[in-house]
C-alpha cells in the first residue's frame, strides 16, 4: 500500500492517541506493556486527572505534543519529519492555514477519564467573526470555566492585559482606530510583546526609561521584519536560531555582561563554566528565560488566543521530561521535594522551571505565520 492510499487520521482519533500517551496506556498496543505500566509511579490516577482539569493547563500540553515531529515523514525543508497538526491538516486543510482552530477537553465518561476535541471550522469561526473575539465575547459567559475555543488558563488575564494596554494607547492618540476588534487587540499584543519579553529574560541590565526603551522598541521593530520578511507558504518557516541570536544581540546592546550567542550555546564543558564564570552563568539563564518568554509573550498568545501561527518542536526528549515533572507535580499537589537554594546557585530557573503554569514554554524549532493573521499586518 503506497502512503497516499492511506486515510488521515481525523480529530477523534488524534485525540485518542494524545489519551493514550497522558494516560499511560500502552495496554492498547501490548499486553506485555500494559502489565508493566501498572507499576508506573508517573501514571495519572483519577484524583490527578481531575486536578490537572481543574489547573486549566491541558491544551499547553496538547499544543506541545500537536506540532511534536512524532511522525517520520514530512515535507519541510526546516525539520525531518512531520506532526500530528500536520497530519490532521491533510484531512482539513483549512487548519493548514489557520482557518480552523482545535482543542481539546478532559470529560469523565464511565468512570474513565477521555479527551475530548475541541475543534472550530472556519465556517464556524467566521460566523463568531474569529478565533480571539470568540474567546473575548465567551469570557463573559463563562463563570469559573474555561472559555472556548482557547480553553487556557491565563486568556482572561491575556486579556485584562489588552484592556489595560488599550486605556493607555487611548491616553496617547485619542483618535486611535481600527478596522475591527481583532486587528485592534492584534496590534495592541504586538506593541506590548517585546516589553514582557525583555522585562521576563532575566538579564542584568539597569532599567532606565532610555535603555528599556530603547531595547524594546528594537525588538519590536524586529518582530515586525519576521513578518514583513517571510512569505507565506507552507514551507516558509523561521529558523529558531536564527531569530534568537538576532534577540540577543539586541538583548547584549542593553547587557554589556552578556556573552555573545555562540559561547552562551555551546554545551562544551558547561557545568564547569557555570560554576566558575558568573558572566557565562548570569548568560545561561537569560537564555534559558528568552527562550521561554519568547515563546510565553509571543509564539504562544499568537498560536492559542489569535490562532495565527504554526510552531514546530523536534526534540521528543524535552516534551517527556516535561511531562514528567507536570505529573510528578500533579502527584505532589504542585509541592515537590527539590532543593531549589542549591538549584538557584547553579542555575535560578526554577521558577519557571517547575511551575505547571509555564513548564511548556519553551524554545521551538521552528515557526511560520499563517494567513489568518498576516493578511491583518499591514507593513
Amino acid at each position: 500500500m503506497e502512503n497516499n492510499d492511506f486515510v488521515p487520521i481525523n480529530e477523534y482519533e488524534l485525540c485518542g492517541l494524545f489519551e493514550d500517551l497522558l494516560f499511560m496506556r500502552p495496554e492498547k498496543f501490548s499486553p506485555e506493556l500494559g502489565r508493566e505500566a501498572e507499576d508506573l509511579k508517573l501514571k495519572l490516577t483519577d484524583e490527578d486527572a481531575a486536578l490537572l482539569d481543574k489547573t486549566g493547563v491541558l491544551n499547553r500540553i496538547f499544543r506541545r505534543w500537536f506540532q511534536t515531529t512524532w511522525l517520520y515523514e514530512g515535507k519541510s525543508d526546516h525539520f525531518k519529519g512531520g506532526t500530528p497538526r500536520q497530519e490532521l491538516a491533510e484531512l482539513y486543510p483549512d487548519l493548514e492555514n489557520g482557518w480552523d482552530f482545535i482543542s481539546v477537553k478532559l470529560s469523565r465518561d464511565s468512570g474513565q477519564w477521555r479527551i475530548v476535541p475541541c475543534y472550530f471550522s472556519k465556517k464556524w469561526l467566521q460566523a463568531e467573526k474569529n478565533v480571539f473575539e470568540f474567546g473575548f465575547k465567551n469570557l463573559k459567559s463563562y463563570k469559573n470555566e474555561l472559555a472556548e475555543p482557547q480553553l487556557d488558563c491565563e486568556f482572561e488575564a491575556f486579556v485584562g492585559q489588552l484592556l489595560r494596554a488599550e486605556k493607555i494607547a487611548k491616553k496617547i492618540n485619542r483618535k486611535m482606530k481600527f478596522d475591527n476588534d481583532f486587528v485592534k487587540y492584534l496590534m495592541l499584543f504586538l506593541e506590548t510583546a517585546p516589553s514582557n519579553i525583555i522585562l521576563n529574560c532575566g538579564t542584568n541590565i539597569e532599567f532606565t526609561k532610555e535603555k528599556f526603551g530603547k531595547a524594546s522598541f528594537a525588538l519590536r521593530d524586529y518582530i515586525f521584519w519576521l513578518f514583513k520578511s517571510r512569505g507565506r507558504g507552507k514551507d516558509d518557516y523561521w529558523d529558531i536560531d536564527d531569530v534568537f541570536l538576532n534577540c540577543w544581540n539586541i538583548l547584549m546592546e542593553a547587557d554589556k555582561n552578556l556573552i555573545p550567542y555562540k559561547d552562551a550555546i555551546d554545551l562544551g564543558r558547561r557545568i564547569h563554566k557555570i560554576s566558575i564564570n558568573e558572566s557565562f552563568k548570569k548568560s545561561v539563564e537569560s537564555l534559558y528565560r528568552l527562550g521561554v518568554a519568547f515563546d510565553r509573550y509571543f509564539l504562544f498568545p499568537l498560536d492559542r488566543y489569535f490562532g495565527g501561527i504554526e510552531v514546530v518542536w523536534t526534540d521528543q526528549q524535552a516534551f517527556f521530561n516535561e511531562l514528567a515533572i507536570t505529573i510528578g507535580l500533579l502527584k505532589k499537589n504542585f509541592k515537590i521535594e527539590r532543593d531549589f537554594e542549591a538549584e538557584r546557585k547553579f542555575l535560578d530557573i526554577s521558577d519557571i522551571a517547575y511551575d505547571i503554569r509555564y513548564i511548556w514554554f519553551a524554545p521551538s524549532t521552528s515557526f511560520r505565520f499563517l494567513d489568518s493573521i498576516h493578511r491583518y499586518i499591514k507593513l
